[in-house]
């Protein structure tokens, strides 16, 4: 360790290429090696990763050196003035998103083994994981706002790749296409946003002399802040954010990414690429805290969308869809936090996030895998919570393993999720002004929605009777040790991590968590005036304390209550009756959707209204552009007008020529008149 600690440049290259090396590795020879050889050079290669990333993190613990880990590899472009290094710069931000990148993508790649193992197209599924870690851990590890973007960029191409993955089935290409388009939107504001802090302060990169933060800094001291276009820029950037982390208007791709892979709905919406919006307000954090205004725009977009995808996920039939709009509300709780200036909150939330979200996905993939075996990959019923029930017997592991998760994702206390998503909705409560309490009442309403969802999800899954195929039931077993390993060590994790930030009520001032990444906003609070809301709390008193133990109160009742509630309907089948009555009126065939099941299961027709509006009109001018441009004015014009130009004259030049000598004499004459004419003219 000691060779380590004195190379931590050489470890921190080693995080990111590692994978790189896996995706090359399978990339090159996947089609010759068996799954077990595939799989296990890309698991490697991900597990070595959090092994350096794991040193590394022991390094910062230990403060050998300094506070830092920076290294540039060369220059990548200079314009100019302009100059962008192509390196890494590993703080105490990016080595908390480090971990939860290689550890939880190393149990997701190891998962994948098993789940995999039966398709023919294992390498290529292998070496696009591999490149997906590797372009998350550039987003998180870059030294710029451009390096960032490298990898924002790749881990948006390799969704499109994973996510259509089965490309012989055209949902999966659509809905990979989908994924694509809607990150260019977002992508788009983001170099908006990149543009106009350039323009402002002439620095991408955010250490060094030169760097964003230093350039922030000595705007504050000379009082040249510019506020209007610092709002403009940070909005921007958000929008970016609402394309890779599903926030509204944005959103509608996420649901559909579900046609890939269950482990890559487990490494997309867990601890990769949708946490990277949340990851770029929090490094961003000095420059968003002092835009009021995109601030509050980013707390009201995190609460409506938190309530908004909440509320859907309440009626969803696909177990992996309800797991989708929990991911999409969640993220909007990250950006509450954000938009409230609880930095470190949103990132704990993140880190808390991933592993019982992670362990949800990862079960229901076990789910789907035992019965595949009887229905054939890819049948719906497969998904359909409606159509099983009782499997708790059939699969033990994967039944207690993701009741834990869905414990911690409804906020039960004690549990992982109840720590970070309490301090959430504590920070709205404890703000007290109107804005606060928009978001908490938004916060409250998305966190009932939790936990019934998460509750009916177990109940409909687990327990009651079979509805399905009777098959399907009688040949489901267990995962195997691939797949089980995994959901057992993340269960532990949606135990036990969120005890890393326990609340001040538990008398606990200085939790790990909070005390780990305070220098990341040190810059950013100090230049806060006295009495700001968006200061981070340090100390609270007696008065905090109460408030904060009625707020725990209020989130324990709504999450053991609703939970109770919601599992005691959907885990009884007397029960179910009744839930089909509320949603349907009528028997069999005759049976219609009551109103607000219709708009719930629907998606309040989201995807319907993009359509009309958006996908629509811009195919008919596409299309009367098409005819214009490219078949009038290129092809008619230039390229086929040109053509006829040329055939015209050259037909007519063509006629010249008779090959009779009377008529060359008498073009030559003719010519030789009019030569001796000119020459006349000019001489007189």
């Amino acid at each position: 360790m000691i060779n380590i600690f004195n190379n931590p440049e050489l470890l921190l290259w080693a995080v990111p290429l590692m994978p790189l090396f896996g995706f090359l590795i399978n990339g090159l020879f996947g089609k010759r090696m068996s799954v077990a050889s595939s799989g296990g050079i890309a698991a490697a290669a991900v597990v070595i990763s959090f092994l350096c990333a794991l040193g590394l993190f022991v390094y910062h613990m230990n403060m050998l050196g300094k506070e830092t880990v920076q290294s540039s590899a060369f220059t990548w472009m200079q314009v100019g003035g302009f100059k962008i290094n192509f390196g890494l710069y590993l703080d105490r931000l990016s080595s908390v998103y480090m971990l939860i990148i290689t550890g939880i993508g190393a149990l997701i790649h190891i998962y994948s083994i098993g789940y995999m193992g039966h398709d023919e197209g294992f390498a290529r599924y292998f070496a696009y994981l591999n490149l997906f870690v590797f372009a998350m851990l550039m987003l998180v590890l870059g030294d710029s706002l451009v390096t960032l973007f490298l990898g924002w960029e790749g881990v948006g191409l390799c969704s499109y790749l994973l996510i259509g993955f089965w490309y012989k089935h055209l949902p999966n290409t659509t809905a990979g296409m989908k994924a694509f388009i809607a990150n260019r939107v977002g992508d788009f504001g983001f170099m908006v946003g990149m543009f106009l802090l350039f323009w402002h302060f002439g620095s991408l990169s955010y250490a060094g002399d030169a760097s964003l933060q230093s350039g922030m800094q000595a705007a504050i001291a000379s009082g040249t802040v510019d506020t209007t276009l610092l709002n403009w820029a940070c909005i921007c950037l958000f929008i970016g954010a609402c394309g890779k982390s599903a926030q509204i208007p944005l959103f509608v791709w996420l649901p559909d990414a579900m046609a890939g892979p269950t482990p890559v709905s487990a490494l997309i919406h867990a601890a990769t690429m949708v946490t990277a919006g949340i990851y770029m307000v929090a490094r961003m954090n000095f420059v968003f805290v002092h835009a009021e205004t995109a601030m509050t725009i980013v707390a009201i977009t995190g609460g409506a969308t938190a309530l908004f995808a909440g509320s859907i996920g309440l009626v969803q039939r696909d177990i992996k869809k309800v797991l989708a709009y929990s991911t999409v509300s969640q993220l909007g709780f990250m950006f509450m936090a954000a938009g409230l200036g609880q930095f470190h909150l949103a990132v704990f939330h993140v880190f808390t996030h991933a592993f019982f979200k992670a362990l949800l996905f990862l079960g229901s993939g076990s789910v789907i895998h035992a019965l595949e075996h009887s229905l054939g990959h890819g049948n719906p019923d497969s998904q359909d919570m409606w159509k099983m029930g009782g499997l708790k017997e059939k699969l033990p592991i994967t039944c207690y393993t993701m009741f834990i998760g869905a414990l911690a994702l409804a906020g039960i206390p004690g549990l992982a999720g109840f720590f970070s998503k309490d301090a959430i909705l504590y920070s709205a409560f404890h703000r007290g002004d109107t804005l606060g309490w928009i978001i908490y009442g938004l916060g409250v309403a998305a966190a009932i929605c939790t936990a019934f969802y998460s509750a009916r999800l177990i109940g409909l899954t687990f327990y009651g009777k079979w509805r399905g195929d009777e098959h399907a039931y009688a040949h489901a077993d267990e995962a195997p040790r691939s797949m089980a390993m995994p959901l057992m060590i993340l269960a532990l994790g949606a135990i036990g991590v969120g005890y890393l930030l326990l609340p001040p009520a538990f008398g606990v001032h200085h939790p790990p968590f909070q005390t780990w990444l305070a220098p990341i906003w040190a810059a950013g609070q100090a230049a806060l005036p006295e009495g700001s809301k968006l200061l981070i709390p340090v100390e609270h008193d007696s008065a905090a304390i109460a408030a904060e133990w009625v707020n725990i109160a209020i989130s324990s009742v709504i999450a053991f209550g609703v939970f109770l509630f919601a599992f005691t309907i959907y885990s009884r089948p007397a029960n179910l009756a009744k839930v089909r009555a509320l949603a349907f009126r009528g028997e069999g065939t005759d049976a219609v959707m009551t109103p607000w099941y219709k708009v719930l299961l629907n998606k309040y027709y989201i995807d319907e209204i993009y359509d009309f509006t958006i996908v629509r009109p811009t195919k008919i001018v596409s299309d009367v552009l098409f005819v214009v441009v490219d078949v009038i004015v290129i092809d008619l014009l230039f390229v086929n007008g040109t053509a006829m130009v040329v055939k015209a004259s050259s037909d007519l030049a063509r006629r010249l020529q008779t090959g009779l000598v009377r008529h060359y004499l008498y073009a030559f004459a003719t010519g030789a008149v009019i030569l001796i004419a000119l020459f006349l003219l000019i001489a007189q």
